[in-house]
């Protein structure tokens, strides 16, 4: 396990975590490997976003205002690299993991509880969660997705024709 203080997310990022380590703040589970980082989760979806102009903050108060997303509200990165992620708790709560649509296959419902969840590189991992609180976080994303992407398209389509 090596701290690589050059990570950042990425359309390559299943999901990421926070969590107390000596070490580490986070680690990124992308589909090609584990990364352990300073960072937390928050300066990490933050970056991610500054990258792409825009902030952690701005893009979710902007879900919050297009949509009925008020609570544990995805995050959508980047439109246009389809580039979203989705808590299943309160991103408040310490150790509140991010999940990344793009690269889920299946989750299931292990035992009461507990989560697995498989994703498109073949690995699993457990969680804490129930399956239908993971599959509405994950609707609620695509909707999001959705509704900006549209916009942008509308928007897109209205420039190309009267601008």
């Amino acid at each position: 396990m090596e701290e690589n203080p050059n990570c950042k997310i990425s359309i390559k990022t299943m999901w990421l975590k926070e969590e107390y380590h000596l070490d580490y703040n986070s680690i990124i589970y992308d589909v090609d490997g584990i990364y352990y980082t300073k960072q937390t989760v928050k300066s990490l979806l933050n970056a991610a976003c500054i990258e792409r102009a825009s902030t952690y903050d701005g893009r979710i108060q902007a879900a919050r205002v297009e949509t009925t997303c008020m609570k544990k509200t995805p995050l959508i990165i980047c439109p246009f690299e389809k580039l979203y992620a989705f808590p299943i708790v309160s991103p408040s709560n310490y150790g509140c993991p991010w999940f990344f649509p793009r690269h889920i296959v299946q989750a299931q419902q292990e035992k009461k509880g507990l989560l697995k969840i498989e994703f498109s590189n073949g690995t699993f991992t457990s969680i804490e969660g129930s399956l239908y609180t993971f599959n509405r976080q994950r609707e609620r994303a695509d909707h999001c997705l959705n509704h900006f992407s549209n916009k942008l398209y509308r928007q897109l389509k209205w420039d190309r024709l009267f601008g």
